[in-house]
């Protein structure tokens, strides 16, 4: 970023059955409507009535505020802001897709360029990121601050064709900065390539990164877990802007739960740095980052039918005015299953339904104070049969529901420097009908996960470069469960924390970062995280980073108390009351090079050493069923190298590939880590014709074997498997596309482990209603 006389000018360059752990028996089969019956009733009433009406109540009075406050706002208060948009010739670039992103809880101001390639609004002072976006070309984006006072300021954006990083994200201080800038290693994905591979859930869009491994989730789950390299599901967070997510079921949270329209982008950050935004991210995060409404009014629905009964509709609408925003959207997808070994009984992945509902709020801003809300609810329910060596055919169900409140306030003390509060209320359940045939009997379990809580922080960004992030959060964490071995089959424990991260700028592109992490937990006690990292950037299109973080992350309640059956109880996993908080040295060096104006080339080392690393460990077979006992194992060690490249033949042609290498051993038995594989790539070709409206991307992944760990005395590895897609997008008409996605183009499965799915055709149709989305 250069200063321009009148603002800023931004160049992209870029054991037996255990009776005790009280499960329910059924007498009868027709007594199971009844249950379900109640137990519907429960997911409803109560705490539920309460988040209902809260819902409600803060919606209803912000569109009454927002209706009645939009045209109101002191013009005094605003200042005229004006972006300039040029293309790679030089010249004004019409028909640009702009948006001026508040840091504070503020609605996203968004329009399109004029022939003369500007667009001008009024905004309030403040910290703001200002993208701009062209077909074919790599958008622009910075961190700028719209000061107090009269006249015009202006942003001058140059669109280039290039694939040098340049992009604006979200580090670890939480505040905006460059890729080519941030101490910490950090991905991103945005809209742009989520649509590029028709991603329709989480765990679609997540294969395009090298560093992330994608599982079915286990045998019979329906799920989707992601490893982070080489860090299991367990160690991962997941977060829904910025809060983690609570409900895991054996240790992930489902990612398919998420539809993938309802993302602006996917930020992931690797190793213990991650830890900033929760103490389950000893091995990384995955933020998703939610949409909100574009100027004016807009909406769309799409529809699409697929292989194997495949159903898929979405739709969504946004309107803006002023500072209010109010956007929602509904997503409901099916599928009947398949079945990947065909010499075995049954579907393999069973029949399932997904429905979702996002919705987010935002209102005018009132004196110093901006106010927001985003909540997300979804219903994802899983059926079939299978054979299980114990008790014969059976037949299973296993709903899962999740909802999620998000209130989020902030005030303005001038200039960049902001107050920033939160709040969450999150709600998990999920449930499993068992109905044996031989013999007949009904079993059924249920587990529930709530998470309540709040933080307050402090960010400041200086024109020097100084960056500064405080803040103090609390969560409680509660859980109820049929299999839950404690006292009235409840646990809760509390945790506070206080986390400070500072970005010192020392001399010529050489930045400091400077943070830690401190954590009081009601169970396990109080931990300090320290860390720090160096950044360099002696030229222009080359930048530099290292950085060391002291990880922790502390067994979750899964882990502690819960008895998992899986395979009609072939497979039992029990909890260890007694586990220990695991611990991590994490190191990390990186380096982002521009070799030349169309390519780009990203690099990274990294090394965990661990103590205490959480695992499940084989204790024999009893009964016909092997059992398994989660324990600390004394160290492991993680450590390899990933790169990336990127390269743009012209503003039509893009080729992204990545590659990640991995060495993982657990020391105290001398195997590897369950679920590593020690080599993994990807890649991406995308051609686009804007004037047409077309779109055609052909993508995908290969992954080695996989270490998976004993099976009686045998040590056992998934088989390699590669995944090949091809998506097709046409613009039939100015508001009507069409979508056809062709997914695992080889047919390449493993029956043995349920890792990836057989050949499979989507097509969609999609309708936009109003302006820009």
């Amino acid at each position: 970023m250069q200063a321009a006389n009148d603002g800023w000018l931004i160049i992209l360059d870029v054991n037996d059955w255990q009776e005790e752990y009280r499960i329910h028996a059924i007498r009868a089969a027709e007594d199971v409507p009844r249950r379900r019956h109640e137990e519907k009733k429960l997911v409803i009433g109560n705490s539920w009535s309460a988040f209902i009406a809260a819902v409600v109540f803060f919606y209803s009075a912000g569109l009454a505020c927002g209706q009645s406050a939009a045209g109101s706002v002191p013009a005094s208060r605003l200042r005229r802001t004006c972006a300039v948009v040029q293309d790679p010739q030089g010249l004004p670039a019409g028909s640009v897709m702009i948006s001026l992103e508040p840091l504070a809880a503020a609605a996203v101001q968004r329009g399109m360029t004029e022939p003369d390639g500007r667009w001008c609004v009024d905004a309030r002072p403040g910290a703001y990121v200002v993208r701009a976006t062209g077909s074919g070309m790599e958008g622009a984006s910075g961190s700028i601050t719209i000061a107090p006072g009269e006249g015009e300021q202006t942003v001058n954006l140059a669109l280039r064709i290039s694939s040098v990083a340049s992009q604006v994200q979200v580090t670890a201080s939480r505040l905006p900065e460059s890729l080519l800038e941030s101490p910490l290693p950090v991905r991103q994905m945005d809209g742009q390539q989520l649509k590029a591979i028709g991603a329709r859930q989480l765990n679609d869009a997540l294969q395009e990164q090298p560093e992330v491994v994608t599982f079915a989730g286990g045998e019979h789950s329906g799920g989707g877990s992601a490893n982070l390299q080489g860090f299991g599901s367990r160690d991962v967070e997941i977060l829904l802007d910025g809060q983690p997510l609570t409900g895991r079921v054996n240790g992930y949270v489902d990612l398919n739960q998420f539809d993938a329209s309802i993302l602006e982008s996917i930020e992931v950050k690797t190793g213990a740095s991650a830890m900033t935004y929760g103490l389950q991210g000893m091995g990384g995060a995955i933020n998703l980052v939610t949409r909100r409404a574009s100027a004016g009014s807009h909406g769309s629905v799409e529809s699409g039918y697929g292989s194997f009964n495949t159903g898929l509709l979405r739709a969504d609408g946004g309107y803006s005015k002023g500072g209010f925003a109010i956007y929602g959207a509904g997503a409901v997808q099916r599928g009947l299953g398949y079945d990947l070994d065909r010499g075995t009984l049954g579907k393999t992945q069973p029949a399932n339904r997904m429905r979702n509902l996002f919705s987010s709020l935002y209102l005018p801003q009132w004196r110093n104070w901006n106010v927001g809300m985003t909540t997300l609810w979804s219903d994802q329910d899983f059926w079939g049969a299978d054979g299980s060596d114990l008790t014969g055919v059976y037949d299973f169900q296993r709903p899962k529901r999740r909802l999620a409140l998000l209130p989020r306030a902030s005030y303005t003390l001038g200039g960049a420097s902001l107050l920033t509060f939160r709040g969450r209320r999150m709600y998990y359940r999920s449930d499993e009908d068992v109905a044996y045939r031989s013999p007949v009997s009904l079993r059924a379990q249920k587990t529930e996960n709530d998470a309540s809580g709040a933080d307050a922080e402090w960010s400041i960004a200086r024109p020097s470069g100084l960056r500064l992030s405080s803040s103090v959060f609390f969560n409680r964490l509660g859980m109820t469960g049929d299999r839950l071995s404690t006292a009235g089959s409840f646990a809760t424990t509390d945790v506070w924390s206080q986390l400070t991260t500072t970005e010192i700028p020392l001399h010529r592109g050489l930045r400091l970062l400077a943070g830690y992490r401190a954590d009081h937990d009601t169970i396990f006690g109080s931990r300090f995280s320290p860390q720090g990292a160096l950044s360099w950037r002696p030229l222009s299109w080359l930048s530099v980073s290292g950085g060391a973080t002291r990880g922790i992350r502390a067994p979750d309640f899964n882990e502690m108390y819960l008895f998992h059956t899986h395979a009609g109880g072939r497979i039992r996993i029990y909890g260890e009351p007694g586990l220990r908080p695991q611990e991590s040295w994490s190191y990390h060096a990186s380096s982002l090079l521009a070799l030349g104006a169309r390519t780009r080339l990203d690099a990274r080392l990294f090394h965990n050493d661990m103590s205490d690393m959480i695992l499940t460990r084989f204790m024999g077979v009893q009964g016909g069923a092997s059992i398994y006992r989660y324990g600390n194992i004394g160290r492991a060690r993680i450590r390899g190298a990933s790169t990336s490249v990127t390269h743009t033949w012209n503003r039509q042609l893009e080729f992204t590939a990545g590659y990640q290498y991995l060495d993982t051993l657990n020391r105290d038995v001398a195997t590897l880590l369950e679920y590593a594989p020690r080599h993994r790539g990807n890649f991406r070709l995308t051609w686009s014709q804007q004037r047409h409206g077309v779109l055609v991307s052909f993508f995908g992944n290969a992954t080695g074997s996989t270490y998976f760990g004993l099976s009686g005395r045998d040590r056992t590895y998934m088989n390699g498997f590669e995944l090949l897609g091809l998506n097709l997008q046409k613009d039939l008409t100015r508001r009507l596309s069409l979508r056809t996605t062709f997914r695992n183009m080889t047919g390449n499965v493993d029956p043995a482990y349920r890792l990836t799915a057989p050949f499979s055709v989507e097509a969609a149709l999609k309708f936009r209603l109003g302006g820009a989305e």
